[in-house]
């Protein structure tokens, strides 16, 4: 009896499950920066809360 080569092994589970894989961590980043990029303003800039730039040595003069 002679065995016969069929080719290379077709794993096909271990294909599917590399397709999951990627395909779950490109739809998690793709969720984060949607959630990043519509985010409710949740405070405000500092610079909006800050006093507005006014001469106060000049009025003492």
């Amino acid at each position: 009896m002679s065995a016969q080569h069929r080719g290379p092994d077709c794993d096909l589970l271990g294909d599917a499950m590399k397709a999951l894989v990627v395909s779950g961590h490109l739809v998690v980043l793709g969720l984060l920066g949607y959630l990043v990029e519509h985010q409710p303003p949740q405070y405000q800039p500092l610079t909006a809360a800050s006093a507005p730039d006014t001469d106060l040595g000049a009025e003492s003069l």
